[in-house]
């Protein structure tokens, strides 16, 4: 039957997709020998040249293939810890590739990812080893092409694995509710390491899952490599042409384990054997020949190419340097300056007026910037922190989200890798729980994995505090969870000069910025603040310096060191100190991480003594990391042990008399440091 010919399909693009399959098998079975042979007689994962896990998809090429011919650069793709059939159809440079997985100074990421975080921004490609992430980035992307009126199309692949994901499922909703153009690619190889598909979801078809997101989706059946490329192509073309996303399912196959080594006891003996007796590759090959589109001779002359160029590349990874062990560390943060002093005292603001000025004065200045989360549009965020943004930038910009904190965070750093300088807002730092993995996971540690060659701009924004009897879901701090994720930077002003200041460095810092604002700091009219967070605010644009904390109170005789509303109880403390002649130094950190350490210890040095205040939990918290510092690097210069006052490892109670007395207060500062110097 002729099929190239029937379904319109040019020779040259089968051809082409022909010959990314079998350089995909080949690279595998290639990189599979090394694997392997390296670490007989007895399996030692951390041997040899390669190190790690090793994760192939030989088998599962048509899934990919007509990437080759119907993606640009320009498009974004993001892969699965499985990626390597997809890196090589993007066109993933294949000499970085094999040594960024032999660990290689000269890889993609100069040995910092290996073959699970694979990034090549000129082909604007990424992976990750998590499942189902590979979703809110793309979505992200897709987002930024939209705003910018491009016709680039994101991809997004996941396994089977992946279907029971929210962040797939959250991932859709948003692509389906913006029709944004991306295509999600589910590679069905019926197994999630050693769970059946069948076991794992109800599912007839995995393209039904589009069905409850108004999506239009494919099922290719059978691994069909010319199948996949059509329902591609009509994916390819309805995203470009605006009109929104498309699920693609494709049956397909791995003919290794989850990993090399694994024992494969969960699957049929026979499975394995039955699958190679129908090849894609050896489908492919037939169907070229038969319809006359290439000869014999033609057909080994391309296979013969693939195994060349595969052959330079692991000599070039070969033969590359391996890095240096302090090369490790390197990469964690982008560089950047842009301290810029104000010139006026200004007018008195309250926090979240403060905020929203200094987003809207940088949306002005910077096209790239864009606001997003829930109830931040005509709300105006439920702390006020978007108060007016909406009414001046519109939807496009000030976007309200659904409930789908994954996904949207997620998105940001999609937003980022396209180019956007995204601020997406955590509603309260307690639903942390439900978006740590994109924080954790990719917003932190991208820059990383891709050896300095993938920024992550991106400020995630959240309140956190108590005080105003919310109970333990609304009340948290948490600051220390986000500052022990090396690649974020996080930041606490404590009043409303601060507040502007760090959020305008904030946006314009290349790194991933966690801003953490105190409700009870807001200004707010219907929540009590103290008078001293609301300070003169200049109208025009400056920024107060990360990493660098300020002493808001000269004294000679104790160091206390405070952020966010413990500032002000240790201002109100000194005050009353001050009456039985103890002169106490009061240091806001402003940034948790990087922390300033200078500051501290220059100040222990003239005081001697040091009390650490902090409304988070005492145990492992930033009150830790405070007496840390002042314990190893300041010793000589305490006169006793540093003490700290925090929040007790508890719950935040509901009760006014019980959250009262947990929380920190001016009272129990006086009480300590009358005990530790008197």
């Amino acid at each position: 039957m002729v099929i190239f010919l029937q379904e319109g399909i040019k020779s040259e693009d089968m051809l082409t997709i022909y010959y990314t399959m079998v350089k995909s098998r080949h690279y595998e079975e290639k990189i599979r020998e090394i694997y392997l042979n390296d670490k007989k007689p007895l399996f030692n994962i951390a041997a040899g040249k390669i190190p790690g896990e090793m994760h192939l998809s030989a088998g599962q090429e048509p899934t990919a293939a007509w990437m080759s011919v119907l993606l640009r650069d320009d498009d974004f793709v993001y892969s699965t810890h499985r990626p390597h059939h997809t890196a090589i159809s993007k066109g993933v440079d294949l000499n970085k590739m094999t040594a960024e997985i032999m660990g290689k100074k000269t890889g993609l990421g100069h040995g910092k990812g290996g073959h699970m975080h694979l990034f090549d921004p000129q082909k604007h490609f990424a992976c990750a080893g998590i499942v189902g992430s590979s979703f809110p980035p793309a979505v992200g992307a897709a987002l930024s092409f939209k705003l910018d009126g491009k016709d680039n199309v994101a991809v997004a692949f996941g396994g089977d694995g992946s279907l029971n994901q929210g962040m797939f499922m959250e991932s859709m909703n948003l692509a389906s509710l913006w029709k944004l153009p991306v295509i999600f690619i589910i590679e069905n190889n019926e197994w999630a390491i050693s769970v059946n598909v069948k076991d794992s979801t109800p599912l007839i078809r995995d393209s039904d899952r589009a069905l409850g997101f108004n999506m239009p989706s494919k099922y290719v059946p059978d691994n069909d490599p010319i199948q996949m490329y059509l329902a591609a192509k009509e994916a390819v073309e309805r995203a470009r042409s605006g009109k929104g996303p498309t699920l693609i399912s494709i049956d397909t196959y791995r003919y290794y384990g989850h990993f090399e080594g694994d024992p494969e006891v969960y699957r049929p003996k026979d499975e394995v054997k039955n699958l190679m007796a129908k090849d894609p590759i050896k489908r492919l090959r037939d169907q070229i020949l038969n319809e006359k589109l290439a000869s014999e001779d033609e057909i080994e002359r391309l296979e013969n190419s693939a195994l060349e160029e595969i052959d330079q590349a692991v000599k070039f990874a070969e033969d590359s340097p391996d890095p240096d062990g302090n090369d490790a560390l390197a990469d964690v943060y982008a560089p950047g300056y842009y301290e810029q002093e104000p010139k006026s005292r200004g007018r008195k603001l309250p926090m979240y007026m403060a905020i929203s000025e200094g987003i809207s004065q940088e949306m002005e200045k910077d096209s790239s910037v864009l606001y997003m989360g829930e109830d931040v549009g005509v709300y105006g965020g439920i702390f006020g922190a978007t108060t007016g943004l909406y009414k001046k930038f519109g939807p496009e910009r000030v976007r309200d989200t659904p409930i789908s904190e994954s996904a949207f965070i997620g998105a940001s750093s999609g937003l980022a890798a396209a180019g956007k300088r995204p601020i997406v807002e955590l509603m309260f730092t307690d639903f942390l729980g439900v978006t740590f993995d994109p924080i954790m996971n990719h917003i932190a540690k991208n820059y990383y994995m891709s050896g300095g060659n993938v920024k992550m701009p991106i400020v995630i924004t959240t309140a956190i505090g108590g005080g105003y009897g919310d109970a333990a879901q609304h009340s948290q701090t948490l600051f220390p969870i986000f500052a022990h994720i090396p690649g974020l930077k996080v930041v606490v002003p404590s009043n409303s000069y601060d507040a502007k200041g760090l959020m305008i460095s904030a946006i314009r810092d290349d790194n991933p910025v966690i801003y953490m604002f105190h409700k009870g700091l807001m200004g707010l009219p219907w929540m009590p603040y103290p008078q001293s967070s609301v300070v003169e605010v200049p109208e025009e644009e400056y920024t107060v310096p990360i990493g660098k904390a300020k002493i808001v109170k000269t004294g000679n005789d104790i160091t206390i060191v405070s952020v966010g509303s413990t500032v002000h109880m240790a201002l109100e403390a000194a005050d009353e100190l001050k009456k039985d002649g103890i002169d106490a130094e009061v240091i806001d950190l402003r940034t948790v991480k990087p922390i300033d350490k200078e500051t501290i210890l220059n100040s222990i040095k003239k005081t001697g003594y040091m009390l650490a205040v902090d409304e988070d939990y005492e145990s492992y918290g930033l009150t830790s990391e405070a007496i840390s510092i002042a314990s190893e690097l300041g010793f000589k210069d305490l006169k006793t042990a540093p003490r700290r006052i925090a929040y007790p490892d508890i719950p935040v109670p509901y009760s006014r008399n019980m959250e009262s007395f947990s929380l920190p207060s001016s009272e129990k500062i006086i009480k300590t440091v009358k005990e530790m110097i008197m």
